[in-house]
Protein backbone atom coordinates (compact mmCIF):
# COMPACT_ATOMS: atom_id res chain seq x y z
CA UNK A 1 0.00 0.00 0.00
CA UNK A 2 1.27 3.46 -0.87
CA UNK A 3 1.07 6.32 1.61
CA UNK A 4 1.47 9.97 0.68
CA UNK A 5 3.09 12.00 3.47
CA UNK A 6 2.73 15.77 3.62
CA UNK A 7 3.32 18.44 6.24
CA UNK A 8 3.47 22.16 6.87
CA UNK A 9 1.20 23.24 4.03
CA UNK A 10 0.59 26.63 5.71
CA UNK A 11 -2.23 27.43 3.28
CA UNK A 12 0.01 27.20 0.20
CA UNK A 13 -2.84 25.89 -1.94
CA UNK A 14 -0.89 25.91 -5.22
CA UNK A 15 1.60 23.43 -3.77
CA UNK A 16 -1.19 21.40 -2.18
CA UNK A 17 -2.71 21.01 -5.65
CA UNK A 18 0.70 19.84 -6.93
CA UNK A 19 0.87 17.33 -4.07
CA UNK A 20 -2.64 16.10 -4.92
CA UNK A 21 -1.53 15.54 -8.52
CA UNK A 22 1.50 13.54 -7.32
CA UNK A 23 -0.61 11.48 -4.92
CA UNK A 24 -3.04 10.67 -7.74
CA UNK A 25 -0.21 9.76 -10.13
CA UNK A 26 1.30 7.50 -7.46
CA UNK A 27 -2.11 6.02 -6.64
CA UNK A 28 -1.69 6.42 -2.89
CA UNK A 29 -4.33 4.85 -0.64
CA UNK A 30 -3.67 7.05 2.38
CA UNK A 31 -2.52 10.61 2.87
CA UNK A 32 -0.94 11.36 6.23
CA UNK A 33 -0.60 15.05 7.10
CA UNK A 34 1.83 15.87 9.91
CA UNK A 35 0.28 19.20 10.86
CA UNK A 36 0.07 22.90 10.08
CA UNK A 37 -2.60 22.59 7.42
CA UNK A 38 -3.85 25.97 8.71
CA UNK A 39 -7.36 26.36 7.27
CA UNK A 40 -10.29 24.27 6.15
CA UNK A 41 -9.95 25.73 2.64
CA UNK A 42 -6.54 24.10 2.30
CA UNK A 43 -7.79 20.88 3.90
CA UNK A 44 -10.58 20.81 1.33
CA UNK A 45 -7.99 20.98 -1.46
CA UNK A 46 -6.93 17.47 -0.41
CA UNK A 47 -10.35 16.25 -1.59
CA UNK A 48 -8.81 16.04 -5.06
CA UNK A 49 -6.87 12.92 -4.10
CA UNK A 50 -8.88 10.04 -5.52
CA UNK A 51 -10.00 7.06 -3.40
CA UNK A 52 -7.91 8.01 -0.40
CA UNK A 53 -8.24 8.10 3.37
CA UNK A 54 -6.81 11.20 5.06
CA UNK A 55 -5.24 10.99 8.51
CA UNK A 56 -3.81 14.14 10.08
CA UNK A 57 -2.56 15.62 13.32
CA UNK A 58 -2.96 19.21 14.40
CA UNK A 59 0.11 21.42 14.20
CA UNK A 60 0.99 24.39 16.35
CA UNK A 61 -0.21 26.89 13.72
CA UNK A 62 -3.54 25.24 12.93
CA UNK A 63 -6.32 27.70 13.69
CA UNK A 64 -10.06 27.17 13.45
CA UNK A 65 -9.62 23.63 14.75
CA UNK A 66 -13.33 22.87 14.90
CA UNK A 67 -13.83 23.89 11.27
CA UNK A 68 -10.65 22.06 10.23
CA UNK A 69 -11.88 18.89 11.96
CA UNK A 70 -15.32 19.24 10.37
CA UNK A 71 -13.84 19.67 6.88
CA UNK A 72 -11.51 16.68 7.16
CA UNK A 73 -14.30 14.50 8.57
CA UNK A 74 -16.58 15.58 5.70
CA UNK A 75 -13.86 14.27 3.38
CA UNK A 76 -14.09 10.94 5.19
CA UNK A 77 -10.82 11.55 7.01
CA UNK A 78 -9.76 12.12 10.57
CA UNK A 79 -7.59 14.61 12.43
CA UNK A 80 -6.12 14.08 15.90
CA UNK A 81 -4.21 15.86 18.60
CA UNK A 82 -0.55 14.90 18.50
CA UNK A 83 0.83 12.34 18.87
CA UNK A 84 -1.39 9.84 17.09
CA UNK A 85 -0.63 6.13 16.91
CA UNK A 86 -2.34 3.63 14.63
CA UNK A 87 -1.83 0.47 12.58
CA UNK A 88 -2.09 0.51 8.81
CA UNK A 89 -1.32 -2.43 6.53
CA UNK A 90 0.16 -4.27 9.52
CA UNK A 91 2.60 -1.38 10.12
CA UNK A 92 2.68 0.48 13.42
CA UNK A 93 2.69 4.20 12.72
CA UNK A 94 3.41 7.17 14.98
CA UNK A 95 2.51 10.66 13.77
CA UNK A 96 3.31 13.95 15.49
CA UNK A 97 3.90 17.51 14.45
CA UNK A 98 6.61 18.73 16.78
CA UNK A 99 9.71 16.52 17.04
CA UNK A 100 10.18 17.10 20.81
CA UNK A 101 10.63 13.50 22.03
CA UNK A 102 10.95 11.94 18.59
CA UNK A 103 14.33 10.32 19.25
CA UNK A 104 12.94 8.38 22.22
CA UNK A 105 10.04 7.18 20.10
CA UNK A 106 12.39 6.09 17.31
CA UNK A 107 14.81 4.36 19.67
CA UNK A 108 11.94 2.46 21.33
CA UNK A 109 11.72 0.29 18.21
CA UNK A 110 7.93 0.04 18.68
CA UNK A 111 7.05 1.60 15.33
CA UNK A 112 7.62 0.75 11.71
CA UNK A 113 7.05 4.34 10.60
CA UNK A 114 7.53 7.57 12.56
CA UNK A 115 6.28 10.73 10.87
CA UNK A 116 6.78 14.30 12.03
CA UNK A 117 6.78 17.85 10.67
CA UNK A 118 7.30 21.34 12.11
CA UNK A 119 10.94 21.85 11.06
CA UNK A 120 10.19 22.33 7.33
CA UNK A 121 13.32 20.25 6.68
CA UNK A 122 13.24 16.96 4.79
CA UNK A 123 14.45 14.09 7.00
CA UNK A 124 14.36 10.46 5.98
CA UNK A 125 16.37 7.87 7.88
CA UNK A 126 16.16 4.35 9.16
CA UNK A 127 17.05 3.16 12.64
CA UNK A 128 16.61 -0.57 13.08
CA UNK A 129 13.19 -1.42 11.70
CA UNK A 130 11.91 2.16 12.04
CA UNK A 131 11.64 4.43 9.02
CA UNK A 132 11.58 8.10 10.07
CA UNK A 133 10.00 10.63 7.71
CA UNK A 134 9.66 14.37 7.86
CA UNK A 135 8.48 15.25 4.35
CA UNK A 136 9.79 18.79 4.67
CA UNK A 137 7.49 21.63 3.80
CA UNK A 138 4.68 22.07 1.32
CA UNK A 139 4.86 25.83 1.70
CA UNK A 140 7.77 27.86 0.35
CA UNK A 141 9.01 29.63 3.46
CA UNK A 142 12.55 28.26 3.35
CA UNK A 143 14.94 27.94 0.41
CA UNK A 144 14.58 24.15 0.36
CA UNK A 145 12.21 22.98 -2.39
CA UNK A 146 8.74 22.00 -1.19
CA UNK A 147 8.27 18.23 -1.12
CA UNK A 148 6.14 15.24 -0.20
CA UNK A 149 7.17 11.64 0.43
CA UNK A 150 5.65 8.41 -0.84
CA UNK A 151 6.12 5.28 1.30
CA UNK A 152 5.31 1.75 0.12
CA UNK A 153 4.25 -0.19 3.22
CA UNK A 154 4.98 -3.60 1.66
CA UNK A 155 8.75 -3.11 1.78
CA UNK A 156 9.00 0.32 3.48
CA UNK A 157 10.68 1.82 0.43
CA UNK A 158 10.27 5.54 -0.11
CA UNK A 159 10.74 8.33 -2.58
CA UNK A 160 10.79 12.10 -2.37
CA UNK A 161 8.74 14.13 -4.82
CA UNK A 162 9.50 17.84 -5.08
CA UNK A 163 6.74 20.35 -5.77
CA UNK A 164 8.95 22.90 -7.50
CA UNK A 165 8.02 24.08 -10.98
Amino acid sequence: MKIGIISDTHDHRANVFKAVEIFNDEKVSYVIHAGDIISSVTANALSGVENVQIVAVFGNCDGERLQLRRTIEELGGEIHEEPYRFVLAERKIFVTHKPGAINEVIESGKYDLVIYGHTHVLDIRKLGRTLVVNPGQTTDWFPKPPSVVIVETDDMSWKVKTLAD
